[in-house]
Order: C-alpha cells, then sequence, then structure tokens
C-alpha cells in the first residue's frame, strides 16, 4: 500500500507521465507532473517527495543533469529514482547508474506493472542499479 507517498514524474511527453501518474494513482501514490528539470528542481526544493520517475532526455535540465544536482545535496541522496527514457546514450545510462539510479525503464518496451513493482521496492529498502 501506498500511504500517500509522492512520486514526482519529470518527463516533456504527456503521452507518458499521463499514463504513468494515473497508473501510479490508482495504486495509492500522490503524484505530480514536471515537464523539465528545473521545473522538477523547483517542485522538489519546495515539497517533500518519496521517489522520482524521471525521463533522460528534456529540455532546459535533462534528467542526469537533475540527478547530478540532487545528488549533489545530503537531503536528496537517497531519493530513490526511476528512469524512463526513449532514447539514451549509454554515457548518460552509465552516469545514471553512477548516480544511484535504481532503475532504467525503456518508454515502449515497459509495463506500468514493472514500474509500480520497482517503486514499491525502492520504497522498502536500499538502492540498487538495473538496465
Amino acid at each position: 500500500m501506498a500511504n500517500g507517498q509522492k512520486i514526482l514524474i519529470v518527463d516533456d511527453e504527456c503521452e507518458t507521465s499521463g499514463p504513468v501518474a494515473k497508473y501510479l494513482e490508482r495504486a495509492g501514490y500522490e503524484t505530480q507532473c514536471a515537464p523539465n528539470g528545473r521545473d522538477a528542481l523547483a517542485m522538489l526544493i519546495s515539497g517533500s517527495w518519496d521517489a522520482l520517475v524521471l525521463d533522460m532526455r528534456m529540455p532546459d535540465m535533462n534528467g542526469v543533469e537533475l540527478l547530478q544536482v540532487l545528488r549533489s545535496y545530503l537531503r536528496w541522496t537517497d531519493l530513490p529514482v526511476i528512469f524512463l527514457t526513449g532514447n539514451a546514450d549509454s554515457a548518460q545510462e552509465e552516469m545514471a547508474i553512477y548516480l544511484g539510479a535504481r532503475r532504467i525503464f525503456r518508454k515502449g518496451a515497459f509495463k506500468l506493472e514493472d514500474l509500480l513493482g520497482e517503486l514499491q521496492e525502492a520504497l522498502r529498502g536500499p538502492a540498487r542499479a538495473e538496465k
């Protein structure tokens, strides 16, 4: 049970963030969406979040850049981060894992149930990285 835990979904594509948000809300999570890393950072600063679902490629500040900023602050060193990406290069993926991303899902090739399971696990235990 999610117990109202808050998930921030950061993606510039509404066709991804909308369905993900609705699915997670049906599972009991509170969600909000941000269209890019800069907006997400402002939302993270002004609120309390339990996990982050993050796209890699976005305008203004991409997902890896946002994760680099977050990991530089003690407040967010343990924030669970799961990536959803349509196209990322291996260097971005390696950096995301190095920075503590729990998992990288491919848009169009993942199941919402798998994302939910990963979030539930992330909110229960220590981080692990997986492609």
